[in-house]
């Protein structure tokens, strides 16, 4: 039916309160793996330095009855190093911006600081497990860099390639090998998002049972792989470095920090706040033979 003429409508109304959600939605990912997994330790120095050590290879050990008891055979130990990285966010909010009354929250510096530490959190775990770096000192014009886990691990350990290939679970069980035959105990494999639907179909691609009661759910995912050479958790990583994945003896890693996470408030230079949030940390690799990768792996 037609609008009865003079009616007032919301086209033409004026004064009118707005509808708007007093709520911020955010589901930026803020989970980190294999930060959470690793211990923490500390450095006293810009390039932190640990030692590793080994037992001689096994051999025949038979001596005449008389011998005399010859020549030493000590293993040394050797030294690793890692270099410290600074991490930095800068955030500053007008006093206006400050003033002004806003949907959602009730402080936008806080805000803004409380996003910059979950920020500063997503990149420290991509320069460990999503970036191949090999670590630089650094200067007066080059940012100290680390070396990341990917970088650490021994190549004993590795399972590499000439091209891109396909994760398959005979790769992941010669990690599990190679590890296992230096004294490693893996405990924890981490994959890509698409590597970890791989993995799922583990069981039913060679026709094994699930270990889960009967019931009406679905289930199309593995936690837990036991092989051979003992029990990993495997845990979807979603800033692992695209091609790879990681066998883990997370025992042996810990980031070493030398400025834990810290607010700074700067100067003021104008009607604004400002503040500088910063760590500065490394990545210790504890046994580079105790952990292992696959790489060169298709995405």
């Amino acid at each position: 039916m037609p609008t009865v003429s003079g009616t007032l409508q919301t086209y033409a109304q004026v004064g009118k309160k707005e509808s708007f959600e007093d709520v911020i939605y955010d589901i930026t990912p803020t989970q980190t793996p294999f930060v959470s997994s690793i211990g923490t330790s500390t450095a006293d120095a810009t390039l932190h330095q640990w030692m590793q050590d080994s037992l001689a290879a096994v051999g025949t050990n038979a001596l005449v009855e008389g011998a005399d008891a010859g020549t030493a055979s000590t293993v040394t130990q050797v030294v690793k190093t890692n270099h410290t990285q600074i991490y930095g966010k800068v955030v500053q909010v007008s006093g206006t911006a400050q003033a002004v009354g806003t949907y959602g929250r009730s402080d936008d510096l806080a805000l803004a600081i409380a996003k910059a530490g979950k920020e500063l959190k997503r990149d420290i775990e991509h320069s460990f497990v999503g970036a191949a770096t090999s670590g630089t000192a650094g200067n007066g014009s080059t940012a100290r860099q680390l070396t990341s886990a990917i970088s650490q691990i021994s190549s004993t350990t590795t399972n590499t390639a000439g091209s891109n290939r396909t994760f398959t679970e005979a790769l992941l069980l010669d990690v599990l090998e190679k590890c296992y035959n230096e004294g490693g105990e893996p405990n924890q494999v981490q994959v890509t998002p698409s590597h970890s639907t791989i993995v799922a179909g583990f069981a039913a691609t060679s026709g094994r049972q699930r270990d889960f009661a009967t019931g009406t759910a679905l289930v199309n995912n593995i936690d837990i792989y036991i092989s051979p050479f003992g029990q990993v958790g495997v845990t979807v990583n979603r800033f692992l470095q695209a091609n790879t994945a990681l066998v883990l003896d997370t025992e042996y890693w810990s980031r070493a920090v030398l400025r834990p996470m810290q607010t700074i408030e700067l100067s003021v230079t104008g009607d604004s706040d400002k503040r500088q949030m910063l760590t500065e940390l490394t990545l210790v690799c504890e046994s580079d033979i105790a952990s292992g990768k696959i790489d060169a792996l298709t995405a």
